[in-house]
């Protein structure tokens, strides 16, 4: 089980080195912190959000996209979970990442997710997982499967539901045509994660281990993670950040409590 004065220690020593970043370089997701290998499947996501953008088109390949869902409930738990995705090892070394949640559409405080393919791998991993965040974080801690990027099932409940006994929506056939028409018609810059500035080359924090390594963008968004928890009234930051922060400017969220363990 991971202590709490683990979380204090190591990450005050993490927040402790200047990272000289300031709020206008950090934008969508240089804030998420992610761990693993981008593999083939799990790219080109800035393309399908932007044909269903478009569209209210689901793209094909993302009926075959599955997420592990981890909901701590207050922020010294998520920083846990942090701790937890720095060492743990997953086949393949599965692509995962946390970050604090600021669509106002979208429910819940701290998340992590791991990106799987298919139904019967991402049960797998969930069932690894439940035991894992037991034994290092809580029980408590909610561990739910969720299928690909929640906008689709916010337009398309039944893309969602995949529950057991629930009927599985599959992709439907007259939809290839919209995804020729738009890979024909449009071109797509990537945003996704590789190409964020100040990546891996970047490292300010190493452990003695060589386990845990942070970059410059990523000790920003300790601070940042640090500033939500002020911002929503978890008032368990003040363990680790060690003094009162000021709140995130325009940002508006829940009380923690009312957030807790829900999506």
């Amino acid at each position: 089980m991971i202590k709490d004065d683990d979380i204090i220690q190591l990450y005050g020593s993490i927040l402790s080195v200047p990272h000289g970043l300031e709020d206008s370089k950090i934008l969508g997701n240089a804030l998420q912190i992610f761990r693993g290998v981008n593999n083939v499947f799990h790219k080109n996501c800035t393309r399908h959000l932007e044909l269903f953008s478009r569209f209210q088109v689901i793209p094909k390949h993302c009926f075959d996209c599955y997420k592990v869902l981890i909901t701590p409930g207050n922020i010294v738990d998520f920083f846990k979970l942090l701790m937890v995705f720095d060492k743990i090892e997953l086949p393949e070394d599965k692509r995962r990442k946390c970050l604090v949640e600021t669509r106002e559409n979208s429910s819940g405080s701290y998340k992590g997710l791991i990106y799987c393919k298919g139904i019967a791998e991402a049960k797998e991993v969930s069932q690894y997982l439940r035991k894992v965040i037991s034994d290092n974080i809580s029980s408590d801690v909610g561990v739910t499967l969720q299928r690909g990027c929640s906008p689709y099932g916010h337009a398309y409940p039944g893309y969602a539901q995949i529950k057991p006994g629930s009927v599985i929506m599959q992709y439907r056939k007259s939809w290839q045509t919209h995804e020729d028409y738009f890979d024909k018609h449009y071109s797509i810059v990537s945003t996704t994660d590789e190409n964020i500035p100040n990546a891996e080359n970047d490292i300010l924090y190493e452990s003695t281990d060589g386990l845990t390594k942070y970059t410059r963008r990523e000790i920003y968004c300790l601070n940042y993670y640090l500033r939500y928890a002020a911002t929503i009234g978890d008032t368990r930051y003040l363990a680790i950040a060690g003094k009162t922060l000021p709140p995130i400017p325009g940002l508006t969220r829940p009380h923690a409590s009312a957030n807790s363990n829900k999506n």
